[in-house]
């Protein structure tokens, strides 16, 4: 009957595979197409910005001018024209269409064109337009670097030499002709200089909130594993016990009086073993829900080492035999500060721990003694070393040593995630000693009593 007790248990259910691990994470994408990108559209806001500010102006300066030199009637029609121009790439910007290498080259070549137009209808030299219009188009050049912003003024100095020759017949004088083609030189390396120095500082920008995004998403993306791997394994440890239990209620039911008084005791202590493994779950669980709720609170005061320690083994007897037990406390080291409930808890899971990963013959040992004005508490097993690489890590919620595929013991991984928290909130502190060749001894302090 027994074998078929165990027989009729379901099977736990297998562990699906987790997610990818960090180290699967895919590499952040380049940013050079973004960074690009942003940078060009940032330049052709401010040009197409400096176009309709210099039109304005323009507008303003032929028809209240009292020169007799200006068309007005001409100027105004140059103007009317460049105005839809403007128009049309400026509902393009806010379209969010770039325009391309040509088109650029097109754009710079009209805004000359119409710059040296104008010059050349408002008095050649003499024209207020050579110095504004000129320099907002040198300016706008900005969108092709250095060399592109000392080459647009090159060209430019060539135009207004030219336009200001037709009008007046002759050379300018020295002082006009160095002042503007020093002028333009001047603005032309500025601006290049400025626009360099601008798109790094909006690469470097991009690039470090971009990495900041990266940062928090694959954070994101880990503690959904995190959750993920800890519904399964959860729902695997509240799964084991209830399959015993279930059973073995079923055996007691079908075979009611016939059921010997061996196989009863024996469902006695099975049933009374899981429930106990439940409530151990159960309060880890709860536990944890008030930590991260903010709620738990502490009733700090005078506790017994010995009588939290005997509540502790109490746990344990029927998971394990009671001369596993090794415990030394001096007289010195028997009162501590803490909250009663909180540190059984915390014991009860380096306890839980030290028999899950210590041979079944090996013992456990629990041990305290003085340090300074605390309580040092060492709970020592004989399994195997942890690693270098996992100590700060076990004590991260949810987080086993052993692969969720090939574990072999029981867990879910929040056991001294729970005793990090509360002996910290109890004004203690705890670590992991892993110097020896084989075993670990876990160790945490409280205030003394």
């Amino acid at each position: 009957m027994l074998a078929a007790a165990r027989r009729s248990a379901p099977a736990p259910a297998p562990l699906e595979a987790a997610p990818p691990t960090a180290a699967a994470r895919p590499p952040m994408r380049d940013l050079s197409g973004t960074v690009e990108r942003d940078r060009r559209a940032g330049i052709e806001r401010v040009i197409e910005l400096g176009r309709w500010l210099i039109l304005i102006f323009a507008a303003v300066t032929a028809n209240f001018s009292t020169s007799p030199a200006i068309r007005t009637g001409e100027v105004n029609l140059l103007l009317g024209s460049w105005a839809l121009f403007n128009l049309a790439v400026t509902l393009a910007l806010v379209a969010r269409h770039l325009p391309g290498k040509r088109t650029q080259y097109a754009m710079t070549g009209l805004d000359i064109a119409v710059a040296t137009a104008l010059v050349y209808m408002t008095g050649g030299f003499a024209s207020s337009f050579s110095l504004t219009f000129y320099v907002v188009v040198i300016a706008s050049s900005l969108r092709f670097g250095i060399k592109g912003s000392l080459a647009c003024a090159t060209i430019i100095s060539v135009s207004y030499i030219w336009a200001g020759m037709w009008t007046a017949k002759r050379l300018p004088t020295y002082d006009v002709f160095a002042s503007h083609i020093f002028l333009y030189f001047v603005v032309a390396l500025a601006t290049g200089l400025l626009a360099r120095e601008l798109a790094g500082a909006r690469a470097r920008q991009i690039a470090h909130t971009y990495e900041l995004e990266h940062a928090a998403f694959m954070e994101l993306r880990e503690v959904d594993r995190l959750k993920t791997d800890f519904i399964m394994l959860a729902s695997h440890e509240l799964r084991t016990p209830l399959a015993k239990i279930k059973a073995w209620l079923m055996l007691m039911q079908d075979a009611g009086d016939r059921l010997p008084l061996d196989a009863q005791r024996e469902a006695t202590e099975v049933l009374r073993s899981e429930t106990e493994s439940l409530a151990r779950l159960t309060d880890n669980l709860l536990c944890i829900a008030q930590l991260e709720a903010g709620e738990i609170r502490l009733k700090t005061g005078p506790v017994d080492l010995d009588e939290v320690i005997e509540q502790v083994f109490a746990r344990f007897v029927e998971a394990a035999d009671r001369r596993r037990f090794q415990c030394a406390i001096p007289d010195d080291a028997r009162r501590v500060l803490a909250d009663h409930e909180r540190l059984a808890l915390v014991l009860a899971c380096l306890v839980d721990n030290a028999l899950k990963f210590s041979p079944e013959d090996e013992p456990v040992r629990l041990s305290a003694q003085r340090d300074g004005r605390g309580v040092r508490i060492d709970v020592r097993d004989n399994g195997r070393r942890l690693a270098d690489d996992q100590i700060d890590r076990i004590f991260n919620s949810f987080y086993q040593v052993e692969s969720p595929l090939t574990r072999q013991r029981g867990g879910c991984g929040v056991g001294l995630y729970l005793a990090r928290q509360l002996t910290e909130r109890m004004g203690g502190r705890i670590w992991v000693d892993n110097k020896a060749s084989r075993g670990n001894t876990f160790s945490l302090t409280l205030p003394l009593s």
